[in-house]
């Protein structure tokens, strides 16, 4: 059993450094592609961007999450590749469709997006749906065996090769060699192309392991859960949930800018400046995702936590405790953090409030992870789930034309309060089967906000003497994360927020339980 314990959370980490270099890099690109751009390129750029993060949520995490804790359930390996093979059907066919659909509605897309001219990028994004069924089951076949490694290095070299296409791109426009359109086309393109390369490098390693793999089996009976069609619906939709969020706001946020009487140029602008916040975000949220890739194969046969239940409340207990350290941080860290990343501290405000989903979200992936075999609650969920939705579309009606883009900051932040205060009721706020008690979530709340008060008076102090230019914006911010950090740490071992074995978890925890002399 420790040995399995070692396994998922050495497993947790391969992932989640992955996951966080992937999205290092996704925030890195931004940078010089926003600044050699403008505002207004990236807003080109980024405004089909939900399309892709659809995509995104799919091949990486929504789908190999469920995927990989179906493939755990199986009794041999060949009932494991016969599950394999009609997976993979159904996946293709299904997304065939979904190409076919996007490429055919492109023109209506872009009109319905406010500017016609980006149905090229909506087509050329739609192409990645064709490799969906390669990464996702491939990947979801490694991760139920707690096999991170293909995932990882899949994930990165997609990324990297994506992004080496986004700057060339940016480039070229800045040397006048492409206009604003083809540029976002072509930066749009790389989530193929990188996902071609994502692709070979999976079916390599699969057919290295299957060869390893290949002892005859007589049974390929493959063992389905009771309702698994309505929890990969609910897994799916809420690793993404962000997304949709997303996605509402390109079909709503421009054209509400410009009905208040903005200029589309300069409605342009401020949804570009509203898009600076997405890396932010989805740098944050990675961590629990990455929580949730290694709970859910423990699962397997029971979903109420009767096996694993150590491993998995440790994990959700470390995942929130680093999600508030993040949050928190972030807030407390603006408008440096965004002079630092985008040259000027346009819409800080907004992004400050934009950071709240990370703690949310982060929260209720947990939530749906733990609970997903629950059947009888999975369909109030997504029930939830579509009342979010019409939320979100009300709130930027209401919100957007009276404050712009913080708006839609706000009604994304209250839109996801109301999946997880309606999941809380679900389970009429029991913290016990999350092993949540109340001292730890006010320990948690008050250690972040400590945190957070001293960060920002440290920044309100050196800023008193350092003007907001971006070489100072990361001078500060390379004097105040430390300090950050040191208090959330000195804190969170003063109140004993987590014990030593959920230290340990963390990143080189041996040596940080030495270092903060951790005891039992």
């Amino acid at each position: 059993m420790q040995k399995e314990v070692s396994r998922a959370i050495k497993g947790t980490w391969i992932l989640t450094i992955a996951s966080l270099f992937s999205e290092l890099l996704s925030a890195i690109y931004r940078i010089p592609l926003q600044n050699i751009v403008g505002d207004r390129g990236y807003f080109i750029y980024q405004q089909v961007y939900p399309i892709y993060g659809i995509f995104s949520v799919l091949a990486l995490s929504g789908l190999p999450v469920v995927i990989s804790k179906t493939f755990a359930q199986q009794e041999t390996m060949a009932a494991k590749h016969n599950l394999l093979k009609k997976t993979f059907i159904i996946l293709m066919l299904g997304c065939v469709v979904i190409t076919g659909l996007l490429w055919m509605s492109s023109r209506y897309l872009a009109f319905l997006m406010g500017d016609p001219n980006l149905y090229p990028e909506v087509r050329v994004v739609a192409l990645t749906f064709l490799l969906v069924p390669f990464e996702a089951t491939l990947r979801g076949y490694f991760q139920s065996d707690l096999i991170m490694e293909p995932s990882a290095i899949s994930q990165v070299s997609e990324q990297f090769f994506r992004i080496v296409i986004i700057i060339a791109s940016a480039m070229m426009f800045g040397h006048g060699l492409l206009n604003v359109y083809q540029m976002g086309t072509l930066a749009n393109s790389g989530a193929f192309i990188g996902g071609i390369l994502a692709v070979a490098i999976l079916v390599v390693r699969f057919l290295k392991t299957k060869q390893v793999d290949s002892m005859p089996q007589a049974d390929k009976t493959i063992n389905l859960e009771h309702g698994l069609a309505l929890e990969v619906v609910l897994i799916v939709v809420f690793t993404g949930i962000t997304i949709f969020y997303q996605f509402i706001d390109s079909f709503s946020t421009l054209r509400l800018l410009m009905h208040a009487g903005m200029a589309l140029d300069q409605a342009e602008i401020q949804k570009g400046i509203f898009d600076r916040g997405q890396p932010l975000l989805q740098l944050g949220i990675v961590l629990s995702l990455s929580f949730v890739s290694t709970i859910m194969p423990q699962l397997k046969e029971t979903n109420r936590l009767k096996q694993n239940k150590n491993t998995i409340q440790k994990m959700v207990r470390v995942c929130l405790w680093l999600s508030v350290a993040e949050t928190a941080g972030l807030i407390a860290l603006m408008p440096q953090i965004n002079t630092m990343l985008f040259t000027d501290p346009s819409g800080s405000k907004t992004l400050s409030i934009y950071m709240l989903s990370i703690l949310i979200v982060s929260f209720i992936n947990l939530l749906v992870a733990v609970t997903s075999g629950d059947d009888e609650k999975n369909l109030h969920k997504l029930i939830l789930f579509g009342m979010s939705l019409v939320t979100k579309i009300a709130l930027n009606v209401i919100l957007v034309p009276k404050f712009g883009i913080a708006g839609s900051a706000i009604a994304t932040v209250l839109s996801e309060c109301v999946i997880l205060f309606g999941i809380l009721t679900i389970y009429n706020f029991n913290r016990e089967f999350l092993s949540l008690d109340k001292k730890f979530m006010k320990n948690l709340i008050k250690t972040g906000l400590i945190m957070a008060v001293v960060v920002k008076i440290v920044v309100k102090l050196l800023s008193t003497y350092l003007s907001m230019t971006r070489a100072n914006s990361v001078l500060i911010n390379i004097i105040a994360i430390p300090i950050g950090a040191y208090i959330y740490l000195k804190l969170s071992k003063r109140w004993h927020m987590l014990t030593k074995a959920e230290w340990e978890i963390l990143p080189m925890g041996k040596y940080l339980t030495k270092f903060m002399k951790i005891e039992d």
